[in-house]
């Protein structure tokens, strides 16, 4: 399914804009990723974006996770806008009672072979309660679980407890006035990214897009770097980029096919 059907289908369904949607959906096809982990769902408007990437580019799967006391507060329901694309057999959706950092401790145990964790996704997007805490400690769990070369992206890069204050007592858990004044003011994805991730050696490529969406590469090229970006780029791109992407698709999978073959020869 194309990005622009999948467009037709959502539109005025939140939380996600239709740039970062297109920028998701490239990333998936220039990166060829295929299998993705995202950590907080909503109604699973940017899962069927992501859903129709792994569809475009040939298969692949996501495992999607969220609050089960949540499931009937989003209407309609990430189950019920997979099943309208028919996008059921690409995602699996894991409704877990306390959060994702327990989703991923089970995740890290099941991949856990001899006392070594097997990385086992190419893209992870952390979108939870924006806190420094939880999400803080799901970046080093997720981190166990990317493989190398694989990319993170945080939601709500400039968000604050504070600024939602007016709109909601709480956020997925989080009770707003049970905070510290800075706690509530300051922007905690903000500093997960800029005291953790950032600053950890693994990882480069940092970008900052519309003070919404930090990204960053599972390189450990030990370059830190950030690009921070006032507006995206044009994400549909000419004929010029989409020829160029598909070349560049081709090519890594050329080189996959071409190691597969060297370890199957005796």
């Amino acid at each position: 399914m194309k990005f622009k059907d999948v467009e037709e289908r959502v539109r005025g369904i939140p939380f996600i804009s239709r740039s970062d949607a297109k920028y998701l959906y490239n990333l998936i096809l220039d990166e060829d990723i295929s299998d993705i982990l995202e950590l907080g769902i909503a109604h699973g408007t940017a899962t069927c974006y992501m859903a129709a990437a792994l569809e475009e580019r040939g298969g692949g799967s996501i495992t999607a996770v969220d609050l089960s006391e949540r499931a009937a507060h989003y209407q309609p329901s990430a189950e019920e806008q997979l099943a309208k694309h028919g996008f059921e057999s690409l995602v699996t959706i894991a409704r877990m009672q306390t959060g994702y950092t327990w989703f991923l401790h089970d995740a890290i145990r099941a991949a856990t072979t001899d006392g070594h964790c097997e990385p086992c996704y190419d893209l992870c997007i952390i979108d939870g309660p924006k806190n420094w805490t939880i999400d803080g400690a799901a970046f080093f769990m997720a981190d166990k679980l990317l493989r190398k070369d694989g990319w993170l992206v945080f939601d709500d890069y400039d968000w604050s407890y504070g600024r939602a204050d007016e709109s909601r007592e709480a956020t997925d858990g989080i009770t707003h006035r049970a905070l510290s004044e800075d706690e509530r003011r300051m922007p905690q994805i903000k500093e997960v990214f800029e005291l953790l991730v950032q600053q950890h050696p693994d990882y480069s490529n940092f970008k900052v897009i519309n003070e919404n969406w930090a990204i960053a590469q599972k390189t450990r090229s030990g370059v830190s770097e950030t690009t921070y970006v006032d507006k995206h780029r044009d994400l549909e791109g000419g004929p010029a980029n989409r020829a160029f992407r598909k070349l560049r698709r081709a090519a890594k999978q050329s080189i996959r096919s071409a190691r597969g073959t060297r370890r199957k020869a005796p």
